[in-house]
Formats: structure tokens, C-alpha cells, sequence
């Protein structure tokens, strides 16, 4: 699934003071924090526009605020931030309120910024929930300010549809800052299966996502006799790398294995690493016969193009083993089958295929252990 503009931006590197456990709401507060100095600056040019300077002045001073908060959480202060944002936020709203009554609808910003001041990463819940709960209730005594209790009478000078204006831009505020943790919800979700199906080296699917995957495809199978093939994939001589060019060489090349088979063969086809250097290939509605030539040109690929690292040129090749899916077999047993023919295409020479079809109705148990061909058995 391709990554939103949102989620792309904040996988990038975190803030060197930010901890890790606190990535994800140092985001929330980060933006909400561009969005308020934003809006506070659009009030700048409203009061001037209708010849209110000291109330412009006024906001000069929440947007200062605002970016005091962007830096401070940037340091990963987030405490302060949030101080900073409450702060802002409920002396905004009573001077505005008292100044030009509520009316001009500028305490519905107390929302939106009640729910924010919540969401403090390191702050203790209960102090977190109170901030947002003054906030609350700042709002409701405003909302409840006797009239006369206004002493500006140039606040009629102010566009009719202030107080309208208002509370659609704290509504949208509100939207924008479900959106955003709705977002970062959906990007820790996919980044925590991520963690749970991927690989971390080579980002190919892991070995229980494997597993999980053959299970419900071999259940499949019984009941709608489908084509399914398997190959099992090991580079040969892995040990000699890591032991001449060292473990960092050898991680190398295994990415750079991982993402030549990524080009080379359908996005359909579920490629894995299985364990060390060995890939489990799995192609449905494939027969043995269907992908070996397709194999066969990877080998071929890999054989001729040596792994380039930092200027060196590091031959590869690997012995495969490829067999099939026959409904009604359990999955470990086909891996199992793989595996065996994978250990032939070593014992036989290396840098070689070797295939085998079974049918359902065979006994795919063998009981010769010996390494050497055996019947049905094809060298490529």
C-alpha cells in the first residue's frame, strides 16, 4: 500500500531530542501548532482591516507563542508546548470574549484545542485531562457571558458573520485534527504489521507471514484444485562471504539478492526470506512447469551479474528447489519436499534447479534420506 503524503512525511528521521515513544504525538503537536500561528496570523489582517491595532498587537503575541510551542516540542520539550498552547488558547479566548463579547465567536477555538492540550506525550494523564477539562469549562462560562459585560462598543464593526466564520473554522479545526490522528493511527497500525509480516533487512515478507500464507492457500486448494508451486532459494557459499568480506558485506548482498527478486518476478508472486540466506518463493495459480523457466532466468541473472558493493564484485549464485502444492498436502510437508531438493541441488554441483511434481494421490513421504536424485526428480 503506498503511503499518504502525511504518513511519508513523518516516517522520515525524527528530531534528535524527540524519543521514540514520543514520535507519533510530536507530529499531532507539530502541526496543530503550524495550523494555530497560521490562523492567529489571518487575525492579524482581520483586526487591522477593521481598525483594531492593539487587538492585532494582541495576536502578534499568539502567533510568538504558537512558534514558541513549534520550537519547544521540536526539542522535545513537549510539557512546555503544551503549556504554551493552553496558555494561548485561554487568554485568547477571555480577552477576545470580553472584549468583543461571544458574538464574534472566537472562544469556539477552545475546542479544538481543549481536545489537543490532552495529548501531551510525556505529561501524566490526569494533569492532561484537567488542562482539557479548564478548557471546557472556560468555554461554557464564556458562552454564558452577560451582554453587558462587553465594554468595547467598536466591536460592531466587525462583519456580521464573525461569530459564524468562526466557529466553521474551530468545526474544521476540529475535523483536521481527527484526520491527523486518524492518520497517524492508520500509519502506526500499518507500521506494527509491517513489523509482524516483514523482514527488517531485505523488507520481503518474513517466515510466519509465509506460513500463515501457505496455510490458507493449501485450504484453498481443497476446494478449488488451483495451481500452486513453491521454490525454496539458498546462495551458495554464504558463509565464505560473510567470513572474507564480513556480516555488513554479507547483509548486503542478501538486500541486493532481495531486491533483484522484487524486479524479476511478479507483484502477485509472495516473495520471503525464510531464514539466513534462503527465499521461499510462493506462486499461486502456477504450475511447476508454468515457473521454471521464469526461475531459471533469475538464476541465470544472478549467475551473470555479480553483487556490486563499494567497487567490489562479489559472485553469487544459488541452488533451488521447486515443487508443488497438491491439494489436501499440509504446507510444512511441501516445504519440507522443497528443502530436500534444494539439499540435492547442492549435493549435485550447486548453482542449479531441481524440480518435482507430486500428485495428490502420491505418497510424498520419502524414506530414503540420501541426498542423490531420486525418481521424478529434474535437473535445470
Amino acid at each position: 500500500m503506498r503511503e499518504t503524503l502525511f504518513a511519508a512525511h513523518i516516517s522520515r528521521d525524527k528530531p534528535q531530542r524527540v524519543r521514540s515513544q514520543d514520535y507519533l504525538k510530536f507530529f499531532l503537536i507539530h502541526w496543530s501548532s503550524i495550523l494555530g500561528a497560521i490562523t492567529h496570523l489571518s487575525f492579524i489582517a482581520l483586526f487591522l482591516a477593521y481598525d483594531h491595532p492593539w487587538l492585532a498587537a494582541l495576536n502578534v503575541i499568539s502567533v510568538l507563542m504558537w512558534l514558541g510551542a513549534l520550537v519547544a516540542n521540536y526539542r522535545g520539550n513537549h510539557n512546555q508546548a503544551v503549556y504554551l498552547i493552553a496558555s494561548e488558547a485561554g487568554i485568547h479566548a477571555a480577552i477576545m470574549a470580553m472584549t468583543l463579547g461571544t458574538g464574534a465567536g472566537f472562544h469556539y477555538y477552545l475546542l479544538p484545542l481543549s481536545c489537543l492540550v490532552t495529548l501531551s506525550p510525556n505529561m501524566p494523564r490526569w494533569r492532561s485531562v484537567l488542562i482539557g477539562l479548564l478548557g471546557m469549562c472556560e468555554f461554557m462560562v464564556l458562552e454564558r457571558l452577560p451582554v453587558d459585560a462587553v465594554p468595547l462598543a467598536t466591536a460592531s464593526n466587525l462583519p456580521p458573520l464573525a461569530a459564524t466564520v468562526n466557529l466553521a473554522v474551530a468545526l474544521t479545526v476540529m475535523v483536521l485534527f481527527a484526520m491527523l490522528v486518524r492518520s497517524v493511527y492508520e500509519m502506526q497500525s500499518r507500521s506494527l504489521t509491517s513489523m509482524a509480516t516483514r523482514d527488517a533487512l531485505t523488507g520481503l515478507f518474513n517466515r510466519r507471514f509465509a506460513s500463515d500464507y501457505l496455510r490458507q492457500t493449501s485450504m484453498q486448494q481443497q476446494r478449488n484444485k488451483s495451481p500452486c508451486s513453491v521454490a525454496l532459494l539458498d546462495i551458495d557459499h554464504f558463509k565464505h562471504i560473510n567470513d572474507r568480506y564480513g556480516h555488513k558485506v554479507g547483509d548486503a548482498c542478501l538486500v541486493q539478492v532481495a531486491s533483484k527478486l522484487s524486479k524479476h518476478f511478479r507483484s502477485s508472486d509472495v516473495l520471503c526470506r525464510w531464514g539466513g540466506e534462503e527465499f521461499l518463493l510462493i506462486f499461486s495459480d502456477a504450475s511447476v512447469d508454468e515457473i521454471l523457466p521464469v526461475i531459471e532466468s533469475f538464476r541465470q541473472y544472478l549467475h551473470n551479474h555479480p553483487i556490486q558493493h563499494y567497487g567490489a564484485l562479489i559472485p553469487l549464485t544459488m541452488s533451488i528447489g521447486v515443487t508443488n502444492l497438491p491439494p489436501g498436502v499440509p504446507f510444512d510437508v511441501v516445504i519440507n519436499r522443497a528443502d530436500r531438493l534444494l539439499y540435492r541441488a547442492k549435493a549435485t554441483g550447486r548453482n542449479r534447479i531441481i524440480s518435482q511434481h507430486v500428485d495428490a494421490r502420491q505418497d510424498i513421504v520419502e524414506t530414503n534420506p540420501d541426498q542423490s536424485l531420486a525418481a521424478g526428480d529434474q535437473v535445470h
